[in-house]
């Protein structure tokens, strides 16, 4: 499942070792898993980067960039 994926972004966090993460979703309600699996990732992970999440609309306008 999504383990996996949790597994890769934690080595990209501490091996990696990677400054930022930037999360980009569009505004349908199926693409929110992917803060969830960067969360638990941050979660395990020995270094803490910034999250921003951007939302993305339909037709490609950006509707909210913040960081998380």
């Amino acid at each position: 499942g999504t383990d996996v994926y949790v597994e890769k972004l934690t080595a990209m966090i501490d091996t990696a070792k990677i400054n930022t993460i930037t999360v980009m979703m569009m505004e349908v309600p199926c693409c929110g898993g992917l803060l969830q699996m960067v969360r638990a990732a941050l979660a395990v992970a020995s270094r803490k980067v910034p999250v921003k999440k951007i939302i993305v609309g339909i037709n490609g306008e950006v509707i909210q960039e913040e960081w998380v």
